[in-house]
């Protein structure tokens, strides 16, 4: 396992003391999370899969499902 260091600025790092958590943990949890929104920003399968999740539990009809997911296709970030 590799250890990752980090410079905190001094006002965050009196906010986190402020707090009895594990930081490591909630930071492995952060990368986590970054890396699977960048592997959805590169994956239209994955899009494609999150996208039939969501609407199998939703009002939305399968049509506003793919109209939505043509919009967010076409959106540029």
């Amino acid at each position: 396992m590799v250890k990752l260091e980090l410079e905190i600025p001094d006002e965050l790092e009196k906010e986190i003391k402020e707090f009895s958590e594990d930081w490591s943990r909630i930071a492995l949890e952060a990368i986590k999370l970054k890396i699977f929104e960048f592997e959805l920003k590169r994956s239209r399968k994955l899009r494609h899969l999150l996208f039939k999740a969501l609407i199998s539990k939703s009002k939305f009809s399968e049509k506003d499902a793919l109209e939505l997911g043509r919009k967010i296709n076409e959106s540029p970030v």
